[in-house]
């Protein structure tokens, strides 16, 4: 089943088959969520897909410079947007269904805002990082001082092998960056998953979400 709700400048995209299964948030096109969902094996969790996001201003925790020539500086929106997740997008999505429990995952940008919403929030028992944004200035840091809420279960972190490669300085902290994120983690007590696969950050993209969807479960 399928079932789509308006919160401007949001669009959710709620798809599922048990309302008890365990409800699974991220940013997503819809299309791609379709496919993700298609592909996963029953019994199927059910899939939150948000769309409208600015990802350099609602998927940033704190205010950087951008990291691309013609893009923007990251503005820090992401404590907004969780509100608007928190307050009207999980209620929303969650009419009429009870999932066993939640998690929030994500790529790239989207990735790092899965684990800074775990700082913030105890309303997510698992998370997944994929190719997570994990050089942003400071995460690293930040992450040590402000552990994960609500005793998680699980979090999944995945990396390209040639992520590490990119041009742009600060984006090639990826590998050593997503390597002490998973030491702090575990320092705080929270099992969690490294897995690297081949390629950049753009390679097998379905694949990778796909993967981090069956670990979480």
């Amino acid at each position: 089943m399928e079932r789509t709700v308006s919160f401007s400048p949001y669009t959710l995209t709620v798809l599922w088959e048990d309302p008890a299964a365990p409800a699974l948030y991220t940013v997503s096109e819809t299309g791609d969520a379709r496919g993700l969902f298609a592909s996963l094996p029953a019994p199927r969790p059910t899939l939150v897909c948000i769309e409208g996001v600015d990802w350099d201003r609602d998927l940033s925790p704190w205010a950087a410079k951008k990291v691309f020539r013609g893009g923007e500086d990251f503005s820090g929106g992401a404590n907004a947007f969780l509100q608007a997740l928190l307050t009207e997008l999980i209620p929303a999505a969650e009419a009429g269904l009870s999932p066993a429990w939640r998690a929030v995952f994500g790529y790239s940008l989207a990735g790092l805002f899965s684990l800074w919403a775990m700082t913030q929030t105890d309303v997510f028992a698992r998370c997944a990082s994929v190719s997570g944004s994990l050089w942003f200035d400071g995460f690293v840091d930040y992450l040590s001082g402000h552990p994960l809420l609500g005793a998680p279960e699980r979090v999944y972190l995945s990396l390209g092998d040639r992520e590490e490669q990119a041009k742009n300085p600060r984006m090639q902290r990826i590998r050593a960056a997503t390597e002490a994120t998973k030491a702090v983690i575990e320092a705080q007590g929270v099992p969690c998953a490294f897995e690297l696969n081949p390629g950049g950050h753009f390679q097998d993209v379905p694949a990778r979400q796909r993967r981090a969807v069956l670990a979480l479960l």
